[in-house]
């Protein structure tokens, strides 16, 4: 699947980026990456990436066209006047709503870990904030209980969402370094280990963006895309 333009504007884009799409190399090898692509659609443009996502994670992100621009979204962000929001499918049921305000840092700079990027709730740390609502609670034939949940992140800490829902017990769905033991994540990065059937991503989506751009609001909405909508799809509903 390739990634779409949901909105063009003569100083912005957003851009509806695929799950395992890299925004950016972060390494010489030559993959191709979110940011190639819109270099090929834009040639002789500058273009910077105002938000960004993991890998695995799907939905909108926004785009500067320009440096003018590239700076005034950087602005933005910091003074947090972009809003996001995200769907994400979760073990458990959590609470209808809530806001998870726990300080997040690497956890191997304070405790031995073997998973480098992996975030942690360390008090005294870096504040975080995520505000959630539960959207609905349902039961899945292989995971259980499940729940769709909406969460909006004050802060934009690495892994935040993830990182937050592990820390409250009910983790992202399929996510391979959060609610898992360390084996799994470093097993499905070893080349030399077979992971049999494949791993599915873990499920976490942007879906919703907006902005007041000069006199304009930009408001960008989408639902779950095929994959998740397809876990949700084979759930039972709960009976209240």
């Amino acid at each position: 699947m390739s990634p779409a333009i949901i909105q063009q504007h003569n100083h912005f884009l957003i851009v509806d980026k695929p799950a395992g799409w890299l925004v950016h190399p972060t390494r010489p090898d030559g993959t191709f990456t979110l940011i190639d692509w819109l270099r090929d659609q834009f040639p002789d443009e500058f273009l910077s990436l105002v938000s960004r996502l993991d890998r695995e994670t799907s939905g909108l992100l926004l785009v500067a066209r320009g440096k003018e621009n590239a700076s005034l979204f950087g602005k933005m962000q910091q003074r947090r006047e972009i809003q996001k929001s995200y769907l994400a499918l979760v073990h458990g049921s959590p609470p209808k709503s809530g806001l998870i305000d726990q300080p997040l840092d690497r956890l191997g700079k304070h405790q031995p870990s073997r998973i480098y990027i992996r975030q942690a709730v360390i008090p005294g740390t870096y504040p975080a904030q995520t505000a959630f609502n539960t959207r609905e609670s349902r039961t899945h034939p292989e995971f259980g209980p499940i729940s769709l949940v909406e969460a909006s992140p004050k802060t934009g800490r690495l892994h935040q969402i993830r990182a937050h829902f592990e820390f409250i017990g009910f983790s992202v769905l399929n996510d391979k370094i959060y609610g898992k033991k360390d084996e799994v994540f470093i097993d499905y990065i070893d080349k030399d280990t077979e992971n049999s059937p494949k791993m599915a991503r873990h499920s976490l989506h942007s879906s919703k963006l907006s902005f007041v751009f000069g006199a304009e609001e930009i408001y960008q909405e989408i639902g779950l895309p095929e994959d998740l909508a397809e876990i949700w799809g084979t759930c039972k509903e709960v009976k209240v």
